[in-house]
């Protein structure tokens, strides 16, 4: 029975083991090294600033109320002596904010059995019903049977443990490190070796080796780093870095954070295109016309946002890809990949387009070309339209070009310009004349 167990784990998930309950035990064991970490150094979850190593800050989930309020104010003195800015001070201001929260959990608890716990960036709750499926423990990767055993859950990034388990967690909450980072690996598996690791897991800091199946070593193509068997279940994720530079979207292996960190993200804007591959839309014409799109859903936002009866068309797929800073995330890029988004969007700007030239308010602030003298209007969203980047007078594009690209509104601005100047200066030697038959 327990080598089905072991079996069914996600931690022997696609290996060769044969599984025995001593080996069952021997990993689980080997598993629970725990230490505090850094959203920094997401890769290395024991990374603690060399200067305060030493200085004892770990305290136990069940620790009292008088030891935590020690630790705290051992911390408050540790920051104000930390230099500003420092890997130091940010580290312990995080670890402050972890006490503090932990402080008043335990008020409100009244020293009984706590049904939420603050540790590592993670807000712990106490799963009540579970339903009827499987969980597996993020942090030994054993069998939660949620009749006999209380587990919890983050709230932020969906971290499973057992209760027994929650005073050794090493892995810092994903909602955290993505959140400090704001933007994901542009670099493709950025493997350094297993022995830039030291041979050790790069969360919980098991010796790594080759020589026992059980505790082989997996590389997680997202990181670039090497984990255990306990903090590596094969689970398989698009990698953001393969989609942007080669729109390659087969699923890698990943680890337990670098999945958890993918999944919290997932819908959230932190891709660049144009900065960090703007070729890919030479090659991805889907990809193209939804980034034309983009440009005149923000020209449309301007004319709607003005509008009383327009305001009701900004939905929001019109609010996310409407917005100025022009990055995608990657349920956006999975969508144009399905050819879906441009679907959606296609009906959205004629649906926009037609609110704008039909209403006299938004119509009212549209352009003529200066060049032909037609009654058309113009607007900036138009393609055989464009618009002066200086002062935002809008021609027909073959009107631009037949007067060698050159705006007529500049052109009087820089000769009215000359004359003002030369005006001034015929005053000032005049003045000079007189003051000098004087």
């Amino acid at each position: 029975m327990a080598s089905a167990i072991a079996n069914d784990s996600p931690k022997y998930r696609n290996s060769l083991i044969c599984c025995s309950p001593r080996t069952v035990v021997e990993s689980l064991s080997s598993s629970s090294t725990s230490g505090c970490v850094s959203a920094d150094e997401s890769t290395d979850s024991n990374y603690i600033p060399k200067s305060i190593a030493n200085k004892k800050l770990k305290i136990h989930s069940a620790a009292t109320r008088e030891e935590i309020e020690k630790a705290i104010n051992q911390c408050k003195e540790l920051v104000l002596n930390s230099p500003q800015c420092s890997d130091e001070r940010k580290w312990l201001v995080r670890y402050l904010v972890e006490l503090r929260l932990r402080l008043e959990d335990l008020k409100d608890s009244d020293g009984q059995l706590r049904s939420k716990i603050t540790i590592k960036g993670h807000h712990f709750e106490q799963q009540t019903n579970t339903g009827n499926r499987k969980q597996y423990c993020d942090h030994c990767s054993g069998v939660i049977w949620s009749i006999v055993q209380s587990s919890y859950i983050c709230t932020d990034c969906n971290y499973v443990c057992h209760y027994k388990c929650v005073d050794d967690v090493c892995r810092i909450c994903a909602h955290v490190v993505m959140t400090e980072k704001g933007q994901f690996e542009m670099n493709i598996c950025p493997e350094k070796g297993l022995a830039a690791q030291d041979y050790k897991c790069a969360e919980c800091q098991t010796t790594l080796t080759f020589k026992d199946s059980w505790n082989e070593p997996r590389l997680c193509d997202y990181t670039g780093m090497y984990f255990c068997t306990t903090c590596h279940w094969n689970d398989l994720f698009a990698i953001p870095a393969r989609v942007i530079h080669n729109w390659d979207w087969e699923k890698k292996n990943v680890s337990r954070l670098a999945f958890q960190m993918l999944t919290l993200s997932w819908s959230r804007p932190y891709i660049d295109v144009e900065n960090v591959n703007s070729k890919l839309f030479s090659f991805i014409a889907e990809l193209e016309w939804v980034h034309k799109m983009r440009k005149d859903l923000e020209w449309m936002k301007r004319y709607l946002c003005a509008c009383p009866e327009g305001t009701s068309l900004l939905s929001p797929l019109f609010i996310q890809l409407g917005d100025v800073n022009k990055k995608y995330s990657m349920s956006h890029l999975q969508a144009i990949n399905d050819g879906s988004l441009e679907t959606q969007l296609t009906e959205l700007t004629e649906v926009c387009r037609a609110h704008i030239t039909k209403c006299e308010l938004c119509a009212g602030k549209g352009y003529l070309c200066e060049v032909c003298g037609n009654n058309e209007v113009l607007y900036p969203f138009d393609s055989g339209a464009i618009m002066c980047d200086r002062c935002n007078s809008m021609y027909h594009r073959g009107c631009w070009l037949r007067k060698g690209q050159k705006c007529l509104k500049c052109v009087r601005i820089d000769e009215r310009k000359k004359l003002q100047v030369n005006d001034d200066v015929d005053s000032n030697l005049e003045f000079d004349i007189d003051k000098f038959v004087q």
